[in-house]
């Protein structure tokens, strides 16, 4: 009763916003990003309205008021009908989707409440696009013979649990706990309006399997009737369900800019934060947590925004693979969630998760967490410097530290010493390798070179080819002070192929020659 009531009260506002929403979503005065944002913002206000009238008829159901509405209608060629606005879904993720008749090419007359097994239909091919990876199939089967209508949607997709299996029709069950997806109540409703028509409605499935869902309905017949010829299911109300949003805006990669790793199964979530954030972030984006975790290892965002709830891997374990992994340990993890309970929070910190903002979230909010997780990361690298064993072997003579000795910054991880200590450790025995180089490094550190790159230059602010030289030039400021080998020793054994580029580069660090450095700091020679 308490969703009956609410819904009722729903309705009115959620139609005052939606006819303004629409007439601006078509709207030829937008910018682009104006106009991806309406576009979000019209699909899920067709979802809300759909979630409301699904909760008023399981209500009007359960309170024995929903009546049925039969029309004689060729059963085969009212779901061929259903099915065509499903078919560019299917081409635009390479699914194959396909209807099989038994007797083929014969009439099939029945009498059904169109609309109610029409949204049966919707709801059941809906969910097995959901839960059907690209390159996938589905197949839509229907026997008919003088007694029942057997009509079948079989999948190759996900498949579901043992354990879910028998309480998936009960309303507001979630078949998949741990990453829940929709309202539970579409196969609740579809379940009672096949059963309004005396039939059955049964599902066999397993995990990693696909699912088969099979509708028998008694066949029956009416006197002529007005045939109910509204199609409830076109391109709208799919492309609302199943449809993805194209961004109109330029997404020419910005070399200056950020990278932010956005990971969600909701690619309305996805696109949204991503409109947020694209002026000043270049955008990633990933709709699960093993896709995710891949993105994270081969691009090495500067910001991970991970959704808790997502299938194949949920939000915590993403955030812990993240964090564990040496080429991403660094990445601070700014984790989204709809639920507010503080102990799934103490679970995405246990997580080392860096942040929450919760659903709905504010986009003011959402920049400003996203720009301090950075500027924490910045700060670190300034203590990094500070800390690490090649600042201390080369600081200026004042010795003067590049943060504030008081500064609240976190120390570089366990994992991050220990991929740093590994580079020194290779790079101090290459040193005076004149052919060294970024791509042998990483090589023998056993990473792609654009990993090895991002890897070095969050931790360091420096490119690796920077920070070798400025590696090299402290040795060899060091060697200058402390031994009487020649400018040119020097720079042979630090990795110099030609003295005079010694002599240049150290002028440009340093601002003096390597010779008036060393008679500088160690005085006259006798």
């Amino acid at each position: 009763m308490f969703f009956t009531n609410v819904s009722h009260d729903l309705r009115t506002p959620l139609t005052l916003i939606s006819e303004p929403v629409a007439r601006l979503a078509s709207a030829d005065n937008l910018t682009p990003h104006q106009h991806t944002l309406m576009k979000i913002a019209d699909k899920n206000v067709r979802i809300l309205q759909r979630l409301i009238n699904q909760i008023l008829d399981f209500r009007k159901y359960e309170n024995g008021r929903l009546e049925l509405r039969l029309s004689e209608v060729d059963f085969s060629r009212s779901v061929s009908d259903w099915m065509e606005s499903f078919h560019t879904i299917a081409r635009e993720r390479d699914m194959k989707l396909s209807l099989v008749c038994s007797p083929a090419d014969t009439p099939m007359p029945a009498a059904i409440d169109v609309e109610k097994i029409e949204r049966v239909f919707f709801n059941l091919l809906s969910n097995a696009l959901k839960h059907t990876p690209d390159n996938g199939s589905i197949t839509v089967s229907i026997e008919y013979d003088a007694q029942n209508i057997v009509l079948k949607v079989a999948d190759t997709g996900e498949g579901i649990s043992e354990r879910d299996i028998g309480n998936i029709f009960d309303r507001f069950y979630q078949a998949d706990r741990i990453h829940p997806r929709g309202s539970g109540i579409g196969l609740s409703l579809a379940k009672a309006f096949v059963e309004l028509h005396g039939g059955i409605i049964t599902v066999e499935s397993a995990l990693r399997k696909g699912s088969v869902f099979t509708v028998v309905l008694p066949v029956r017949h009416v006197a002529e009737s007005a045939v109910d010829t509204e199609k409830r299911i076109d391109h709208d109300s799919v492309n609302s369900e199943l449809g993805r949003i194209e961004c109109e805006a330029d997404t020419t990669v910005d070399s200056g800019k950020p990278i932010v790793l956005i990971i969600d199964d909701n690619r309305d979530i996805q696109r949204l934060i991503g409109e947020l954030l694209n002026d000043d972030y270049n955008i990633l984006t990933a709709s699960n947590g093993k896709d995710g975790v891949a993105k994270a290892a081969r691009y090495v965002p500067d910001l991970v925004i991970c959704d808790v709830m997502m299938p194949v891997m949920d939000g915590m374990e993403c955030c812990r693979r993240i964090k564990n992994e040496i080429t991403t340990s660094h990445i601070p993890v700014l984790m989204l969630t709809a639920c507010s309970m503080d102990e799934q929070r103490a679970q995405g910190y246990e997580s080392g998760a860096d942040g929450y903002i919760s659903k709905p979230f504010d986009s003011h909010v959402l920049k400003a967490r996203c720009a301090n997780l950075i500027s924490c990361r910045k700060r670190i690298k300034e203590l990094w410097l500070t800390t690490s064993p090649h600042h201390n072997a080369g600081k200026d003579s004042d010795g003067r530290p590049q943060t504030e000795s008081g500064a609240s910054v976190t120390t570089p991880s366990d994992i991050d010493n220990e991929f740093y200590n590994r580079f020194l450790t290779i790079f101090k025995e290459e040193m005076g390798n004149a052919d060294l180089n970024v791509d042998a490094i990483a090589s023998m550190m056993g990473l792609e070179r654009s990993q090895f790159y991002r890897k070095i230059k969050a931790l360091t602010n420096y490119a690796p080819v920077e920070l070798i030289r400025r590696l090299r030039l402290q040795r060899g400021r060091m060697l200058l002070t402390t031994t009487d080998k020649t400018i040119s020793e020097i720079a042979y054994e630090i990795g110099f192929s030609n003295p005079a580029y010694f002599t240049k580069c150290y002028r440009e660090a340093y601002g003096e020659t390597p010779t008036a450095a060393r008679n500088r700091l160690t005085g006259p020679t006798s």
